[in-house]
């Protein structure tokens, strides 16, 4: 008859597990600050990685060949490609049991709608808003600092904004479990 030890800590495991795969660098940054926030305490453990860029169809199958037994996978990609190239990201998402998160037009055009508090900022370009965000926020060789957006967007700030804007609502309710 064995005896167990009082003072071994028990192992702890998550009750669940997520990928969420991003296109590039600045939404690897911005997961990892919004993971930093919202799913210390949450069951759920959540690993981000970023893509190389490139067709959302490509990302959509690196994503899937991504190794690990996760319970759910998330891929986050700009919506600023052709309609046939979303469509087919969209049929791939689907058929591999991937949910596709899609930033219309970009990553940088939701961290506009973040930061302009009550200025409305119309329908962009893609490379309009990166050089906006890229000039007035964050410069371009600093956007891989997960520090750097935690200085931009405080949890007081993502959590007024999350309710009116329904992609930010998405990303924390998935790191949120």
């Amino acid at each position: 008859m064995s005896r167990t030890n009082p003072y071994k800590k028990k192992k702890r495991s998550a009750k669940k597990t997520i990928l969420i795969f991003g296109e590039g660098l600045g939404e690897e940054s911005f997961l990892k600050h919004l993971r930093s926030l919202y799913s210390q305490d949450s069951g759920a453990h959540a690993k981000i990685q970023k893509g190389r860029g490139g067709a959302a169809e490509r990302i959509v199958v690196d994503s899937h060949k991504t190794p690990g037994d996760f319970d759910k996978r998330f891929v986050v990609v700009d919506n600023d490609k052709t309609k046939e190239e979303m469509e087919r990201a969209r049929q791939g998402a689907k058929k591999r049991g991937i949910e596709l998160i899609e930033n219309t037009p970009c990553l940088e055009f939701l961290l506009l709608l973040i930061l302009k508090n009550g200025q409305k900022i119309s329908e962009r370009s893609s490379s309009w808003c990166k050089k906006e965000f890229e000039s007035k926020y964050i410069d371009k060789k600093k956007r891989s600092e997960s520090r750097e957006y935690a200085k931009l967007f405080p949890r007081e700030l993502l959590d007024d904004k999350r309710h009116e804007i329904s992609e930010l609502d998405k990303l924390i309710s998935i790191l949120e479990g």
